[in-house]
This record gives structure tokens, sequence and C-alpha cells, in this order.
């Protein structure tokens, strides 16, 4: 690999979105557009979860699509009583920032 093809590697390695951030995004995504203001059930998050990470990580090897899934599943925090989807999705979304 030249010098050139590594640090753009590196660049895009660095300023892409990890793959448990990306997961968490688009799960509050799902959450926010459907029944945004209904509360909001563990199921439901469970759901969107196992959907999205499905889908972003086919493809991977195993153990990196497993790593992912479990980091954006650990990040999840707990529904407080009679949450809206919409109101979990912003503390997902803050949640994601930082992963």
């Amino acid at each position: 690999m030249t010098t050139d093809a590594f640090d753009t590697a590196l660049r895009q390695l660095l300023t892409e979105p990890s793959r448990a951030h990306q997961i968490l995004t688009a799960v509050a995504s799902a959450l926010q557009s459907e029944d945004p203001f209904e509360p909001l059930t563990l199921d439901t998050v469970n759901d969107y979860l196992r959907g999205t990470a499905l889908v972003l990580t086919d493809g991977l090897p195993a153990v990196i699509a497993d790593d992912a899934i479990q980091h954006a599943a650990r990040a999840l925090p707990s529904i407080y009583d009679r949450e809206t989807a919409d109101a979990y999705a912003l503390r997902l979304l803050h949640i994601a920032r930082g992963i």
C-alpha cells in the first residue's frame, strides 16, 4: 500500500462514524418516523435495533458485525415511563454522537 493510499484510508477511517453510531442514528430516525408521539416499549426498540443492525452490518465479517451490534445495544438508554418514541430518539442521537 502506498503512503497516499494509506493516508486516504486512515483519513476515511477517522472521519467516518462508527458502525455503532450508524446503528443508533438509524434506530433514532426510524423511531422518529413511526408513531413518534406514542409511548415507547422495549420490544419496539429491540425490533428497530435488530432490523437496523442486520442491514448496516450485512456483508461484514461476523466478529466485526457482532461487536458493532453489541456496542450499539450497550449504549441504549433505559426507557422512561410513558416516554415517547420521539423523546427517546433525541436522547439516542445525543448518545450516538459520543460513540
